[in-house]
């Protein structure tokens, strides 16, 4: 069964999942070498891997909020936050999964909620290119592999995610 999970000051209703846990938080002993995603999420026929990223909250003080998201804005554009932190995350959590055996065979997708307001579109496409590329996500089959791997990576924000995935809405609890 599906859960509420909180990460920061956002809430997200995976209720109507399969299951959902908050797995950065697990006690899965990757902490040591590995870099872990904020959610895994099972549905009838996916599996997500889902990052949460949130350079907007409000615990961040107002006089240096402007200041904190230009820095990630630049970490996005220079790749960094790609090649440092999403990319790593989904092929960690999924190299864990897979050794062991905790892969359900389902399709596989990883979701990254970037919460900053408005996403200028040629800024997410791009956006998603990178991801691509540093999760090592090859064509829309992967049918270099024999073994199953992410199908599909999505950025989005906040209201993207709740138009697009309308059954797991999330909200912001300030």
């Amino acid at each position: 069964m599906g859960s509420v999970l909180i990460e920061k000051e956002l809430e997200f209703n995976f209720t109507s999942a399969i299951k959902a846990i908050h797995f950065d938080k697990e006690d899965h002993k990757m902490s040591h070498c590995m870099k872990a995603v904020d959610f895994l999420v099972e549905w009838p026929d996916e599996f997500w891997f889902a990052e949460v990223k949130d350079p907007a909250e409000s615990k961040i003080p107002k006089k240096y909020k402007k200041q904190e998201l230009q820095n990630f804005l630049e970490k996005m554009k220079n790749e960094k936050l790609f090649s440092q932190e999403l990319g790593p995350k989904l092929k960690d959590s999924f190299l864990y999964l897979h050794l062991s055996k905790k892969l359900p065979d389902k399709t596989l997708k990883y979701f990254v909620l970037l919460a900053i307001g408005t996403l200028d579109y040629a800024l997410q496409a791009t956006s998603i290119d990178h991801l691509k590329r540093y999760t090592c996500l090859l064509g829309p089959d992967n049918s270099e592999w024999p073994n199953q791997y992410i199908n599909a990576v999505a950025i989005f924000n906040e209201d993207t995610w709740n138009k697009k995935l309308n059954q797991c809405p999330v909200t912001r609890k300030n």
